[in-house]
């Protein structure tokens, strides 16, 4: 059953919660604290659809559904930032100064107050069943959630900055994983899941890499060596 898989995707998602903490424990970071709540909300989205057609239809899985919306309308575009932190962390030039990150922060709490409008303010909850499983769906959803489409092209283009920058490609493949999830999730809600487990996951790993920071690139030295 498809349920199974949401169950595998929540504990893949608490394990990579407990490596993002143990992580900011040895490198504390503003940008892993917004990471682990990302992934709070994560994990309680899919936790709740894995579990959706045990608890069954009613007002149990409709209350325990409310916050996969508000946690999906509130957190996610916080993943902006965590983008902005791993790119500053990795010194690329465009994010050094307070101009660009501050412009970033002012998009995030733009896409928050679309996504609180879109997925709290008037959100419209609907019992959905799809291959054995049972969620609620919003009914007044139309169209691409656009806080998520924004939230996704912003980090591919912070992802090819840090390729420019460093020749690590693995956040600019998991922010297109992600887009690619997205968008083929019309046949199948479960492979947007999926992505956002492949962007986490790329994302908790670019933070890894910081551990050990290559030189810069200049133009007298010429690139660094990769290892």
């Amino acid at each position: 059953m498809l349920s199974t898989l949401f169950g595998l995707i929540t504990v893949a998602e608490t394990v990579m919660l407990g490596m993002v903490i143990a992580l900011r424990r040895r490198q504390p970071d503003w940008a892993l604290a917004l990471l682990a709540l990302v992934l709070l909300g994560l994990v309680w989205d899919n936790a709740v659809i894995a579990i959706g057609a045990t608890v069954g239809e009613g007002d149990t899985l409709e209350a325990l559904s409310f916050p996969r919306y508000a946690a999906h309308g509130v957190l996610v575009p916080l993943l902006i930032m965590v983008g902005v932190g791993l790119a500053r962390r990795y010194d690329v030039r465009f994010f050094t100064g307070a101009t660009a990150p501050a412009a970033f922060g002012a998009v995030t709490v733009l896409l928050i107050t679309i996504g609180i409008w879109l997925d709290i303010v008037t959100l419209d909850l609907e019992p959905t069943r799809y291959a054995g499983t049972l969620r609620y769906t919003n009914a007044a959803a139309h169209g691409p959630p656009i806080p998520a489409v924004a939230t996704i092209l912003i980090l591919i283009a912070i992802g090819a900055l840090l390729l420019a920058r460093t020749r690590w490609p693995w956040l600019l493949i998991g922010s297109i994983a992600m887009f690619a999830a997205a968008a083929a999730a019309v046949a199948g809600f479960w492979i947007g899941n999926v992505g956002e487990l492949i962007l986490i996951l790329t994302i908790w790993f670019t933070a890894t890499r910081r551990m050990n920071p290559q030189p810069a690139v200049s133009a007298a030295s010429g690139p660094s060596k990769q290892h």
